[in-house]
């Protein structure tokens, strides 16, 4: 991919060529092949190059044809039909750039062209005639855009450091964020942590004239028509179509391409998928890359079929993979905790830093990733008790409640499960709250300071839309899609895969695997006594009799790796680190906590750690950015 940057000027004042320049150089880890700006009057646009896709070598960015100019970091999926529909001879398609196929598009069909694409992009297009700059996000939001609108000005860029390099002065850090971040550290969303700057929602565009900004919803995950069909099997066969496609589009490029590989449905079947495709042109997949450790002394494959590795062995055996494993370690753990939270957003996976720095070690430029599956076409059972219920599948419901507890005679698990998933989604909020299953981040021990979050009060009912169930499952795939823990990842990745010159991919977010997903009967959820019906039988003659994810070797891990962290931070704050003041917290007991040793029980010592990694991120934040922040220090 590549990276954009912009600044518009309402009132028609003229841009200057070295604030764009400027903001390039800070974009310059997104694009080392090539870079240049264009500056004409009120507006000015960037770009910085990284060849993908063969037709990417052919990008020169920004592209101006008559009154309209376009820059775009885009990768389309559905070229060969919009090539048909745009009229674009044969010869031409394999050197048509997708940034020349985004403006015929925009041509033809002005800013409904947006609904007719498929694939990963982010774009901004400048309209002389009509006088307007228009930008759109993919429905998921794999490519990054924020944007910042100040008086008469209006700036976009691929990351915040962009933008900042654009900012005619500093972004104030924004306190309620910093709020809503320490009082719900699971719930990783993809807002701005400086006043100012936004993101552009997944599925989103953006309108500027001299007469304003105007930001709508181009695509709603719950404006999805219904998939119907006369048979069961034709919505498998509709499901492996449409896997098939999705994982072969994300394979255009002539660079090694790597996938995630866990014991899970996603990436099993994305790593297989994609291994077989590329055999068909005669290729092959350059590595797999899996979280979970080695197997040896300390980590023991186990007996469990739950044990991931035990897939991993024999996938890569039959399919002829290799694979990478987890090499992340406590030290890995305690340098992400330091990272710009700011820049790189909330995201909490540090252990694919690692991996990424494997992965270019091999000259891999695309990475794909299962990403996406269990909020569409994996979706798992939340939600669907309660509709057998509401609905008068009682049967259905009470085998369903058996499976789940391993057989009647548990009656105590499998009237807890009737309790929590058929009738609790029933319940208005506060009552699901009192009993909500899942692990309220409120309720752990605080190292921010009282007073602090009590000034955002409202931030308390911000939680995020997926804390609890609902008793339908389509209203849960709805909220997860709206959340924006995907687009928050996404942006994190893109940031952090930037100077390994790597890009992720993610097949089963594509749109029509998500419309397909949404659209399906909620009674297909759950069928023959398992969850994920349509996917498990679309890749029956592709995946292992049985998949393991959760497993005794990688909760080891994770222990092993909060243990080291805690150890590396103790010996730091011995040394006096982390005592700098910071307004939002109580330094001394951070201080105290990061010294003491972690709970004996690994459960309880992973959880205390939740709301401590968020505190030390924050003390990080105000330390980097806190002293231009005046007006918020002179507060306290």
């Amino acid at each position: 991919m590549s990276a954009i940057a912009g600044r518009l000027h309402l009132c028609g004042t003229p841009v200057s060529p070295e604030t764009l320049a400027h903001a390039c150089t800070a974009l310059a880890d997104y694009g080392p092949q090539g870079s240049d700006i264009w500056v004409e009057g009120h507006l000015g646009l960037g770009y910085r190059h990284l060849v993908v896709a063969p037709e990417s070598r052919y990008e020169a960015q920004p592209l101006r044809q008559g009154s309209l100019a376009l820059v775009a970091d885009a990768i389309l999926h559905n070229r060969d039909e919009l090539c048909e529909m745009l009229d674009i001879p044969a010869h031409q398609r394999p050197y048509l750039p997708d940034s020349q196929l985004l403006l015929g598009a925009y041509r033809r069909w002005g800013t409904e062209c947006v609904t007719r694409l498929h694939g990963d992009f982010a774009f901004a297009l400048w309209d002389g005639q009509a006088q307007r700059l228009f930008a759109a996000r993919d429905p998921v939001g794999a490519r990054p855009f924020f944007y910042a609108h100040r008086g008469q000005c209006l700036s976009f860029a691929s990351n915040v450091r962009g933008l900042q390099a654009l900012a005619d002065a500093p972004f104030p850090l924004d306190e309620s964020r910093v709020a809503n971040y320490l009082i719900w550290p699971l719930n990783p969303v993809e807002a701005s942590f400086f006043k100012g700057i936004s993101p552009l929602a997944p599925g989103y565009s953006l309108m500027a004239t001299p007469d304003g900004l105007s930001v709508q919803r181009w695509w709603d995950p719950r404006n999805v028509p219904d998939v119907r069909f006369n048979r069961r099997e034709e919505y498998v066969e509709q499901c492996r179509e449409l896997l098939e496609r999705a994982v072969n589009d994300c394979l255009r490029t002539d660079h090694p391409v790597g996938t995630h590989f866990s014991g899970g449905l996603d990436s099993t079947g994305v790593t297989i998928l994609a291994n077989r495709l590329l055999r068909k042109q005669g290729r092959s997949l350059d590595m797999s890359y899996t979280w979970a450790p080695p197997i040896n002394a300390r980590y023991p494959l186990s007996d469990s079929q739950w044990d991931e590795r035990r897939t991993i062995l024999e996938v890569c055996r039959r399919e002829d993979i290799s694979c990478h494993h987890g090499i992340a370690d406590g030290s890995d753990y305690a340098a992400y905790c330091a990272r710009d939270l700011a820049v790189e957003g909330h995201c909490d996976l540090f252990e694919e830093l690692p991996v990424m720095a494997a992965a270019a070690s091999r000259g891999t430029r695309v990475m794909l990733s299962g990403w996406g599956g269990d909020e569409a076409l994996t979706f798992t059972t939340r939600g669907v008790a309660a509709f057998l219920l509401r609905s008068g599948r009682w049967a259905t419901l009470l085998d369903m409640a058996r499976r789940q507890a391993g057989g009647l005679r548990r009656w105590r698990r499998w009237s807890r499960f009737l309790w929590q998933e058929g009738c609790l989604p029933f319940m208005p909020d506060s009552v699901y709250a009192r009993f909500s299953p899942y692990l309220n981040t409120e309720r752990l021990p605080q190292a921010a300071r009282s007073s602090f979050l009590s000034q955002y009060s409202s931030v308390e009912v911000g939680r995020g839309a997926i804390w609890r169930v609902y008793a339908d499952p389509r209203r849960i795939q709805q909220a997860l899609l709206d959340n924006g823990h995907l687009a928050a990842r996404m942006s994190a990745w893109s940031n952090w895969a930037a100077p390994h010159r790597l890009v992720y991919r993610y097949p089963l977010t594509d749109r029509r695997i998500l419309e397909f997903s949404l659209g399906l009967p909620r009674e297909l959820l759950w069928q023959e006594g398992t969850s994920r019906w349509v996917y498990r039988r679309a890749m029956q003659d592709l995946l292992p009799a049985r998949l393991g994810k959760y497993d005794e070797a990688n909760e080891r891990k994770r222990v092993d790796q909060l243990v080291e962290c805690r150890q590396l931070l103790a010996r730091q704050a011995r040394r006096g680190a982390f005592l700098a003041p910071c307004p939002w917290l109580d330094v001394n007991l951070l201080h105290e906590r990061l010294m003491a040793p972690p709970d004996s029980d690994p459960g309880r010592a992973i959880q205390e750690f939740v709301p401590l990694e968020a505190a030390l991120r924050t003390w990080h934040l105000w330390q980097r950015y806190g002293a231009m922040d005046s007006q918020a220090a002179a507060t306290y």
